[in-house]
């Protein structure tokens, strides 16, 4: 190998280095705990994960972000409750609502047949 393919390997060598040097990232915050809202069929293990400022994360889909696990499950204990809390409403609304259906038909059906009776 010649002297000046030496010195031309060398210099790329150290311009590599330097560019690496500068791209290097510097990261302050460190890892930290995502909560996802919670969903059907979502346990508390599916809504917490770990992630770093790199990570991609879809606000939408965040119920918060947590500097330590603990707090992240607590967290999302929470938002399962409340979830399932909504959930329990929302089935007893559609009962009463079958229900109150059911006595409608019934009752037009007795005044149908009252009318009838008249006629």
């Amino acid at each position: 190998m010649k002297q000046s393919q030496l010195r031309q390997l060398i210099r790329e060598e150290i311009q590599n280095a330097i560019q690496e040097k500068n791209t290097e990232v510097v990261d302050e915050i460190g890892k930290f705990f995502v909560v996802k809202k919670p969903g059907k069929g979502v346990t508390k293990e599916g809504m917490v994960y770990e992630a770093t400022v790199f990570d991609e994360i879809k606000m939408d889909e965040v119920k918060g972000v947590y500097k330590n696990k603990s707090e992240a499950n607590r967290h999302a204990t929470e938002a399962l409750k409340e979830y399932e809390s909504s959930l329990k409403e929302i089935e007893s609304s559609m009962e009463e609502y079958r229900t109150l259906k059911k006595d409608i038909e019934e009752k037009r059906k007795l005044a149908k047949e009252k009318i009838q009776s008249l006629k």
